[in-house]
């Protein structure tokens, strides 16, 4: 069962999605509680998973950087009893899945995968993601530049940095 949270834990949640830096001093301004009322107020949120992890966004677009992204549209058959989480389960157990989600639409799964190369996450596509069981059909796409991640706009540089295609 989903829990239900305080008026003070959800605005803690979006104050730390916003800033996940902020300090419980700001916290307690905002939130109306005492600054040690705000440390175990996280510490519970994270105990209980609810906060998982505090992360920084990069703008990858200022730096030099190898790596190359994919969005991956997976279709699926689901298995009876579990549905589609046993194949989304193995397919974010790929070290390369940086985000696996389930939508609606024309495909089930929309995959994030980062590689070295092209060449490395074809072969990751053709080889560990397309033939697990369950997967019917996947369709790739790469990523050419992000202009806004998780709320946040990375800027307007007017170079775009991208890579070649030999096809």
């Amino acid at each position: 069962m989903l829990k239900v949270l305080s008026k003070e834990e959800l605005e803690l949640l979006f104050a730390l999605e916003e800033n996940s830096q902020i300090s419980n001093e700001e916290l307690s301004r905002r939130l109306g509680i005492s600054e040690v009322a705000v440390g175990e107020l996280k510490e519970k949120l994270e105990k209980e998973g609810i906060i998982v992890k505090y992360k920084a966004v990069v703008n990858w677009e200022k730096i030099e950087s190898p790596e190359v992204v994919a969005l991956i549209q997976v279709t699926v058959t689901p298995k009876s009893g579990t549905g589609y989480d046993e194949v989304a389960e193995k397919i974010s157990a790929l070290n390369e899945v940086k985000t696996c989600l389930l939508v609606s639409g024309s495909f089930d799964l929309l995959v994030e995968v980062q590689g070295p190369s092209l060449k490395d996450v074809a072969f990751l596509v053709a080889n560990k993601l397309a033939t697990l069981e369950g997967v019917e059909h996947t369709r790739t796409n790469f990523l050419l530049k992000r202009y806004k991640q998780g709320g946040d706009i990375l800027g307007s540089s007017t170079k775009t940095h991208r890579l070649p295609i030999v096809i």
